[in-house]
């Protein structure tokens, strides 16, 4: 009798969580505009305004699907970042992954110290109206997001994971 109330209750939760992977899009195959959803709203990513340091527009469409996108929050003052720089600019050199590292709130010398000091060499942006941190649902510093080759969001945390392979492929 327990048993069967046990199993009954796995596949409500089962069930429940598939419908919600669904609604929220982490199970569809990518479109041809793939799209963020949050409490903001929808946003389609080609429509999220993010620059380069030297100010002009960038954008994640180009890698969806050819790569995985490894997306990085980080601030100047953030230690886990400092501690994060040098396995993310390994990660860097993967040619199967682009990394977009996000800042947001810093002044352009705290970047510029943040990137000379620890010898950043993945592309750095700032996200000025914070478009890209409400669509990805950004809680606070630091956070990561991996857009898998799929095109969907694979994970999101508070760091990058420790299995980081297994979502890259």
């Amino acid at each position: 009798m327990k048993y069967n109330c046990f199993a009954k209750n796995v596949t409500v939760i089962m069930a429940s969580l598939a419908t919600l992977a669904i609604l929220t899009g982490t199970c569809s195959k990518a479109s041809a505009a793939p799209t963020l959803s949050s409490a903001a709203g929808q946003k389609q990513l080609g429509d999220l305004d993010i620059r380069a340091l030297s100010g002009e527009q960038v954008s994640l469409i180009p890698y969806i699907t050819h790569k995985a996108v490894v997306v990085v929050f980080w601030a100047a003052w953030c230690p886990i970042c400092r501690a994060e720089s040098p396995r993310i600019n390994r990660l860097d050199a993967n040619p199967n992954v682009k990394v977009i590292a996000v800042n947001e709130g810093d002044t352009p010398k705290q970047i510029a110290e943040f990137l000379k000091a620890n010898k950043v060499g993945y592309q750095v942006v700032v996200d000025p109206v914070s478009d890209l941190a409400k669509a990805f649902g950004v809680p606070g510093m630091p956070y990561c997001a991996i857009i898998g080759r799929s095109g969907t969001v694979v994970y999101r945390g508070y760091k990058l994971p420790e299995d980081i392979d297994d979502y890259i492929k």
